[in-house]
């Protein structure tokens, strides 16, 4: 029981450790929903598991949401930055 909690908690860590490299490389600054799971369909899983993702994102506060649109947070890219990952 204990390690399928495990297993469950680190693929959610997973698909939102994806998302946010999806949504902090290149030069699309916004994303809607249906873009995010297209392009997270087969590393992640299915459309349910990037909007949890999502929801845990905005939760923490690395990820605006406006209507249907995604983006990282100012702090979400400043991380990034100094990490040294420049958008």
């Amino acid at each position: 029981m204990q390690a399928d909690r495990t297993d469950c908690s680190s693929s959610a860590a997973g698909v939102q450790r994806i998302l946010m490299m999806v949504l902090l490389s290149g030069d699309q600054c916004r994303w809607s929903r249906a873009e995010l799971e297209r392009e997270l369909a087969r590393p992640a899983g299915d459309a349910a598991d990037v909007g949890d993702a999502i929801g845990a994102l905005y939760g923490a506060g690395l990820v605006h949401v406006s209507g249907d649109l995604i983006e990282p947070t100012r702090p979400a890219r400043y991380l990034d930055d100094l990490l040294g990952n420049p958008v």
